[in-house]
């Protein structure tokens, strides 16, 4: 293996270790120090043969799928140095949140590995741009390009790729509220991820859970998926990894109506999830806590779980996130009796012209501001706003919500819930 190909190596171990949210310790297993690897990664060391094939079990995807075989040999066609500096450069500024880098040098890479005729490389970098579109709001943008990817080359040459790429694709379309295609993108990844490592498994089983409790689906219907879930849990080493299920089932509880186990999986979260891992979805999790115990109308520790949020999603997060704060907001300004403040919260929402556009969850401010209209006894604007809410959920795919809202636009007083789902 020459010097060139030991740095492409290096590249390729470290991308598929953060993908299974293994540390470099992790990965060494008791046979290599953590210091090894990371001379390995670094390409300052050349992998043996040995090396080679227990990294590979490890990883649990044999890295002859990106070009290296067991023996040490170097691959037949040579990959451009340029690609693997630029891919490197974009996941950097990925981790430091710098999205237009990252989109930059992630298209620059794919661009030269397409030349090269390195489709493995050309998807690995496609990957890692659709990452950072959905990471900045891009969401419709990252789910079509996504998709895209599934029926790539490489994607259709190993399930793992196709696994992911279908997985993001359920996650952006989510995003973007169009739910019925979320749904459908999260069971094709599930399939494709049938014998795939545990921790690619569980990204399809979250993609497609979160799709369906947010689509309306019944609790019997998640419940296949919600049970593999809790399975595949323990035998995940990342306890963020492990974070990100509790979280998941934990919303899926609630939408069942099943509040204790809600709040205690929520709380489970709370526990495992890792901020220096993910510094966005941490305070993500203290805005979506604060939305369900809201929900339940429990005020305690949700002032104070909103100023985490709004400290750190100012800085960090997309346009989506914003509107899910600001909504957040509203609803503890309902439950505290200040109903002029959560109608000027949403107003503002909805006048934005980014926050307020379509595929930024539309339906649930229009919701919240129907609820504060009627606080105010403003029974004309509120069956308005009840309407216009629900007209949204139908394009959202959120069918028991645009139920509901065209009940209470009737008049009909279904619930007390300022939540979208279903």
């Amino acid at each position: 293996m020459s010097a060139t190909d030991a740095v492409r190596f290096g590249a390729m171990l470290r991308q598929s270790r953060r993908s299974l949210g293994l540390s470099q310790a992790e990965l060494g297993g008791g046979k290599y120090s953590g210091s090894y690897i990371s001379h390995l990664e670094s390409g300052r060391r050349v992998a043996n043969a040995e090396a080679i094939e227990f990294l590979s079990r490890r990883l649990g995807v044999s890295l002859l799928e990106w070009g290296v075989s067991a023996t040490g040999e170097s691959p037949a066609q040579a990959v451009v140095a340029d690609a693997i500096e630029d891919l490197l450069v974009a996941e950097r500024a990925s981790s430091e949140h710098d999205w237009a880098a990252a989109t930059a040098h992630a298209m620059q890479a794919a661009e030269i590995a397409l030349a090269a005729g390195d489709m493995s490389r050309h998807w690995e970098s496609l990957y890692v741009l659709a990452q950072a579109k959905h990471a900045s709001g891009e969401f419709l943008e990252a789910a079509h390009l996504a998709e895209h990817l599934s029926e790539h080359e490489t994607a259709l040459k190993f399930g793992v790729a196709r696994a992911q790429a279908l997985s993001l694709a359920s996650i952006g379309y989510r995003a973007s509220d169009r739910l019925g295609w979320a749904v459908a993108f999260g069971a094709r990844a599930v399939e494709a991820a049938s014998s795939a490592p545990p921790v690619i498994l569980s990204e399809a089983l979250m993609a497609l859970v979160s799709a369906m409790s947010e689509a309306g689906h019944s609790a019997a219907e998640s419940e296949p998926y919600l049970r593999r879930l809790n399975e595949l849990s323990p035998r995940l080493n990342s306890s963020h990894s492990r974070g990100i299920i509790a979280w998941t089932v934990g919303v899926a509880a609630f939408v069942a109506g099943d509040q204790e186990a809600g709040l205690r999986h929520f709380e489970e979260a709370k526990d495992l999830l890792e901020p220096q891992r993910d510094l966005r979805m941490w305070f993500r999790y203290h805005s979506i806590a604060a939305r369900w115990r809201l929900n339940l109308g429990l005020l305690d520790g949700v002032e104070s779980m909103i100023q985490t949020a709004s400290t750190g999603l100012s800085f960090l997060g997309n346009a989506y996130d914003l509107v899910e704060l600001r909504q957040v907001e509203a609803m503890l300004a309902l439950r505290k009796g200040d109903a002029v403040e959560a109608a000027r919260l949403m107003s503002e929402v909805l006048d934005h012209p980014v926050m307020g556009a379509d595929g930024m969850s539309r339906g649930g401010s229009e919701l919240i501001l129907a609820h504060a209209f009627e606080a105010l006894g403003q029974g004309e604007a509120a069956r308005r706003r009840y309407q216009l809410a629900a007209m949204q959920f139908e394009v959202e795919g959120r069918f028991r919500a645009a139920v509901d809202s065209w009940r209470r636009s009737a008049g009909e007083n279904t619930s007390n819930s300022f939540l979208t789902q279903g």
